[in-house]
């Protein structure tokens, strides 16, 4: 019987899937493009026609398990909150599950080893995440604004992402982030900031 073969969506979750056991056994300074070919059943110029890099494998693999995990991304989470404040709770408490999946992944082995070449691909990926990040707080914002919570939505960029960056530094120091201390970000720190002209 011969093997029906896979394309678009199905090959390209099968290669995740291989990716992202590879890494969990391997790790990423281990993990090649033909170990991944062979767990996923498929030919490694399926591999190298798409990523250039097993690193830049490893990254998309784990992109695509945050969003699959999180029914989309950050940016296209429907915000259920009657105030800024609950907004910003569930917007945080979505980025700190998603956080997690990275933290499961070891990124920080993955950004660790990141050489010059990889660079690139990490500076991309920091990029795209603040692009989400940022459309995702512009979200919040202008939901408070039509409530009347904030008169402007208009803040320096460093501002829109100063939540994430903060839970993104106790990922990257392996510290555990508590119900506590999110409500310390968003009463003392955030809703303060974004009332401050109202």
């Amino acid at each position: 019987m011969t093997q029906k073969r896979r394309r678009g969506e199905e090959l390209e979750q099968a290669i995740y899937q291989a990716a992202l056991e590879l890494l969990k056994t391997k790790g990423v300074a281990n993990l090649s493009f033909s170990e991944v070919a062979a767990l996923a059943q498929t030919s490694k110029s399926v591999i190298y026609r798409r990523w250039d890099s097993p690193f830049s494998l490893a990254i998309s693999a784990i992109q695509a398990k945050i969003i699959a995990e999180n029914s989309g991304r950050t940016d296209e989470l429907i915000l259920t909150g009657k105030s800024l404040r609950a907004d910003l709770l569930q917007l945080l408490q979505r980025f700190i599950v998603s956080m997690q999946t990275f933290k499961d992944s070891n990124i920080v082995e993955l950004l660790g080893a990141a050489n010059q070449k990889q660079n690139s691909t990490v500076k991309k990926l920091i990029n795209e995440g603040n692009a989400i990040d940022v459309k995702a707080i512009d979200h919040v914002l202008e939901r408070a604004k039509k409530r009347g919570e904030v008169t402007t939505v208009a803040f320096p960029v460093e501002v829109k992402l100063l939540p994430f960056n903060w839970l993104r530094y106790h990922l990257f120091i392996n510290e555990h982030f508590t119900a506590r201390q999110l409500t310390i970000l968003i009463d003392n720190i955030l809703l303060p900031v974004y009332q401050a002209v109202v």
